[in-house]
Formats: structure tokens, C-alpha cells, sequence
């Protein structure tokens, strides 16, 4: 973690002691499709996957998508099958035009979902990218 920005990585030590989710790790598309937006991570923390293993459930791994003013990163109209059952993701909230960390949402996806019809009753928890005390 050594070239990251402190001030963009608050979120990750909160995510990291939290007892239920902590322990996972998040999973990044490594090529097509609309591209991520730069962000830092620890790179013990995410594993970059192809297509097929972006969209299955797995029990120790979630996609990871960045939340912008624009939209998530990457869309989902790309790729339907991503529906096909219920999911859990980490959505992590950047502004593009300043780069400021908002912090880390993992929310549970209803099978059948559209892309756009997330609500705050579908988050589980969240990270503040906030500095500890």
C-alpha cells in the first residue's frame, strides 16, 4: 500500500475489522467493457477476473464496482447475465472530478434486478472513509 494516497484509503483498515465481511476479498474485471475509473487498493485485497468468474457467486470474493457522479464502473447493461441470481457487491464511492473517497458499500442485488434499481434498504453495510481515532 505504500504509493496509495492515505486520504483515499481510510475505508480499507474499517472493512478490514469488521468480523462478518472483513475477511473478504473483492474481485475486479481484467479487461473490456467500460473500464474502472483509478482508484488505490491494497493489492492483497483484490484479484483481477475474467468475465465468467466476475459474475459467480462465490464465498470469499464480490465484485467490486466504483460508484461515480456518472454511474457505476463497469455498467452492467454490458453484461445481463449478471442478474441471473441474487448478488452481493462492494461499491466503492469516488468522485471522478476530485478524486475524494466517499467509502465502501456492500449492498445484496435481488435476482432479476435492473441496474438501476438500487435502494438504501438494499445496502448491508457500509465503510466510512473516514480516519480512525
Amino acid at each position: 500500500m505504500h504509493n496509495m494516497k492515505p486520504h483515499t484509503t481510510y475505508w480499507i483498515k474499517r472493512f478490514k475489522m469488521n468480523p462478518e465481511y472483513g475477511h473478504l476479498r473483492f474481485k475486479k474485471l481484467d479487461k473490456g467493457f467500460l473500464g474502472y475509473p483509478p482508484f488505490d487498493i491494497d493489492k492483497n485485497l483484490i484479484d483481477e477476473v475474467d468475465l465468467d468468474t466476475f459474475i459467480k457467486n462465490e464465498e470469499t470474493r464480490i465484485p467490486l464496482f466504483i460508484g461515480t457522479q456518472f454511474g457505476l464502473y463497469p455498467w452492467f447493461y454490458e453484461f445481463p447475465d449478471f442478474y441471473n441470481e441474487d448478488k452481493i457487491i462492494a461499491i466503492l464511492g469516488k468522485s471522478v472530478l476530485t478524486g475524494h473517497i466517499a467509502g465502501l458499500r456492500i449492498i445484496k442485488i435481488p435476482a432479476h434486478s435492473a441496474h438501476s434499481s438500487y435502494k438504501e434498504s438494499d445496502k448491508i453495510i457500509s465503510f466510512k472513509n473516514e480516519e480512525l481515532p
